[in-house]
C-alpha cells in the first residue's frame, strides 16, 4: 500500500498496470523486493518482453505514436480507449440504484475490492472490465477494470 500512490491511477487498473511496468523498466526490483511488495516479478519481466515485441512489430509493419512524452491524462485516455476497443462487450453502466449493470445482458456486477478503481477511484458512469468471477460478497465481481466513457464502447 505504501507504494500505491506512486503508481496508482485513479482511472483504474489498466493504467496502473502500465505505470507499474514502466516503473519496473526504469528501476528493476530484486526478487526479494518484489516478494516484499507482493509483485510477480516473472509476470513483469514477461510484460516487458511483450512490450518489446510489440514495439518491434510496430516499427516494422506499422507506426508508433510515442506516448512517452504525452500528458498523463492523454496517456490514460489513450490506454483506456485502446483496451475498451478490445473489451467493448465487457462494459457496465452505473444504474440509478448505485450498482453497475453490463450493457450486454444487464447483469449486475460489483467492482472487486482489490481493484484500484474501488480503492482509489471515484464513482464513474461506465466501467470496462477484463474478467468476471463469483465474488465472496455474492454475485458477479469484476477484476481489471477501469473508468471509461460510454461512447468508447460503440
Amino acid at each position: 500500500d505504501a507504494a500505491m500512490p506512486e503508481i496508482a491511477d485513479r482511472s483504474g487498473d489498466h493504467v496502473t498496470h502500465v505505470n507499474l511496468i514502466d516503473l519496473f523498466q526504469r528501476a528493476p526490483l530484486s526478487v526479494e523486493e518484489c516478494r516484499d511488495r507482493f509483485i510477480n516479478r516473472v509476470a513483469l519481466k514477461r510484460a516487458l518482453e511483450v512490450k518489446a515485441q510489440l514495439r518491434r512489430f510496430l516499427r516494422r509493419y506499422g507506426s508508433i505514436n510515442g506516448m512517452e512524452n504525452a500528458l498523463d491524462e492523454d496517456r490514460s485516455t489513450s490506454i483506456r480507449k485502446c483496451v475498451t476497443s478490445g473489451f467493448f462487450f465487457n462494459t457496465a453502466k452505473l444504474g440509478n440504484d448505485g450498482r453497475y449493470y453490463t450493457l450486454r445482458g444487464r447483469h449486475m456486477v460489483s467492482i472487486s475490492k482489490a481493484s484500484v478503481l474501488d480503492r482509489y477511484g471515484e464513482s464513474t458512469e461506465y466501467i470496462m472490465f477484463c474478467e468476471t468471477y463469483d465474488g465472496s460478497r455474492g454475485g458477479i465481481e469484476v477484476r481489471n477494470c477501469s473508468a471509461v466513457e460510454g461512447h468508447w464502447a460503440d
